[in-house]
């Protein structure tokens, strides 16, 4: 599993580096989050690519959900991530609901909830790296399958799954109706191509 918090320095497609702070998100960042949203929306032409949280439902994530932000060495929010674990009890927000899963599969299935990164900070790779960051973490709690939820009309993210063999299993109507696909992957080992990272100082 990966050590947070951590900086690291990634480069875009231009060749341009910079380095970011990752980190565990708790209820401090609520309005950090809040804010990061709101940004994204304002910023997305097809506003159902992204299911909105109200302020609720954020909270209760930072304060029961794996959560993660990074921050660029600027200081501005680049990027949060959630983790929908399988130890967490509320079943309904655990995606294998959506299959039906009886108790005991639900307990081995780890969800990995949404991401954002801003406009200004996309191309650098930090999905991708919140993605590995969350299955190093539902590995360490036991979790043998993941599932995650992605807009068809978001070719970007399901890519970021699909490179690391999560398999488009379901499309169905979500959040109020929605398109949206549904993929899995089974956990058989720590995902490959970790980065190596640099511990922060505390």
């Amino acid at each position: 599993m990966i050590q947070l918090p951590f900086d690291i320095e990634l480069m875009n497609g231009k060749g341009q580096p910079k380095t970011f702070h990752i980190r565990v998100a708790g209820p401090e960042d609520l309005d950090k989050v809040m804010q990061l949203q709101q940004t994204i929306m304002d910023a997305l032409p097809n506003k159902d690519v992204y299911a909105t949280y109200n302020r609720e439902e954020s909270l209760d994530a930072l304060e029961n959900d794996y959560c993660y932000m990074a921050e660029a060495d600027d200081g501005k929010v680049a990027g949060y991530s959630v983790l929908i674990a399988n130890t967490t009890p509320v079943v309904e927000k655990n995606y294998g609901h959506y299959f039906d899963y009886d108790e005991e599969h639900l307990s081995r299935t780890a969800s990995l909830d949404l991401t954002m990164v801003p406009p200004e900070y996309r191309g650098y790779g930090l999905q991708r790296l919140f993605n590995k960051i969350r299955i190093g973490q539902a590995l360490e709690l036991g979790a043998t399958e993941g599932l995650t939820s992605i807009a068809p009309t978001n070719p970007y993210s399901y890519n970021n799954f699909l490179i690391l063999n999560f398999k488009i299993v379901d499309r169905r109507p979500l959040y109020g109706g929605k398109d949206r696909y549904l993929l899995r992957k089974e956990f058989y080992e720590t995902p490959e191509g970790l980065p190596e990272l640099v511990p922060a100082e505390e």
